[in-house]
């Protein structure tokens, strides 16, 4: 057996719970999948272009996508895609979405109290 199916084989046998621990929840810059990650229950978070906090399970995910991502050169060649600005719209219903302007807003207000805000 190859060192990476001994991999793959021992984090396949992790609890939920150990899974976290051994892979904590990660934020990057954008939305990714990756196959290397599959079984990992990764939690990551990332902010899209429209100012919005995205979290999401990498391995739901993946597997919604992998029908179309396995037939895609660059996921043959790389088993890696990636996408900037947002998540697919057919995974949008598996994440978590906060909007950072009303949370940025929030924890100023309650930082300020006593600070009027007025509309210029």
């Amino acid at each position: 057996m190859k060192t990476n199916e001994l991999l793959q084989n021992a984090i396949a046998s992790l609890s939920p719970e150990q899974l976290a621990e051994v892979f904590p929840p990660i934020n990057r810059a954008n939305f990714v999948v990756r196959k290397s990650w599959l079984g990992r229950n990764q939690i990551i978070t990332f902010v899209n272009n429209k100012n919005q906090r995205v979290t999401y399970n990498h391995d739901e995910v993946l597997k919604v996508m992998l029908p179309k991502l396995n037939i895609m050169p660059c996921w043959i060649k790389r088993e890696y895609w990636s996408q900037s600005t947002d998540m697919p719209s057919n995974v949008k219903h598996l994440a978590s979405v906060e909007l950072l302007d009303v949370i940025d807003q929030e924890l100023s207000d309650i930082q300020n109290p006593d600070v009027e805000t007025s509309e210029s």
